[in-house]
């Protein structure tokens, strides 16, 4: 678990008696467990209750695209909400809560009652490779949909309400912090078309996919549910 600055003390010496009281403000709660390499967000299936999960989903060729526009400006659909609601309503966004989880060594900016990282250090899961992270470049620790918003609206989302839609996207079980270059390489790929550079990560990969599925009643295509089987004969 990382650990953060969780309370504001506040100490009163009262004249004459000697007393003291504390006040405590403590910050938004951890989220989650940490995920770092080999690990997998909380609720995440285990490997064998992941692979009964899998035969249930439904097998089904992906539908069109058409109607998915992810940008939320003037005129454009937000079909997923904006980007890192506090769906959870803890005082901080879902991409702070992230990465609260998932960095260690984390750093918060001051006056944010201990939500803003502003620095921390990232076991990526997909590489296995250590990445410093600073708010000053948070470009290149994104946080990865593990199974892509894109993907989910060919698979079943397109027929969901608005608020279903958006608690997807901020779905703690559904996001890992990554690095820009794995981000983008994986985009709205299945596991069919990509599968994380590390092998040893393959399977909590295949867990986590499943999971959210599962979890989503979204359906497979036939390449991607022979691509998570094999995936989890690994674990």
């Amino acid at each position: 678990m990382r650990t953060r600055p969780l309370l504001l003390v506040a100490v009163l010496l009262l004249a004459g008696g000697c007393t003291f009281e504390w006040e405590i403000e403590a910050g938004p709660p951890s989220p989650a467990a940490s995920v770092g390499q080999g690990d997998v967000p909380a609720g995440t299936l285990d490997p064998s209750a992941a692979a009964g999960a899998l035969l249930d989903l439904v097998v089904a060729e992906k539908s069109a695209l058409d109607g998915y526009e992810r940008g939320c400006g003037e005129g454009e659909g937000c079909v997923f909400g904006p980007a890192w609601s506090d769906v959870d309503r803890n005082g901080c966004d879902q991409r702070n809560d992230v990465l609260h989880r998932d960095l260690a060594e984390v750093e918060v900016r001051e006056g944010t009652r201990g939500c803003v990282v502003v620095a921390g250090v990232l076991d990526d899961p997909y590489t296995g490779r250590t990445v410093p992270f600073e708010k000053a470049t948070a470009a290149e620790v994104p946080v990865d949909h593990v199974v892509p918003l894109a993907a989910a609206w060919v698979q079943g989302a397109a027929g969901w309400t608005d608020a279903r839609r958006e608690e997807f996207a901020n779905d703690l079980g559904n996001l890992l912090a990554t690095t820009r270059s794995e981000n983008s390489s994986k985009g709205d790929s299945t596991a069919d078309e990509w599968v994380p550079p590390d092998p040893s990560y393959g399977c909590s990969y295949a867990t986590v996919v499943i999971t959210v599925k599962d979890r989503y009643a979204l359906s497979v295509t036939a390449a991607e549910a022979d691509a998570l089987e094999s995936l989890l004969a690994t674990c």
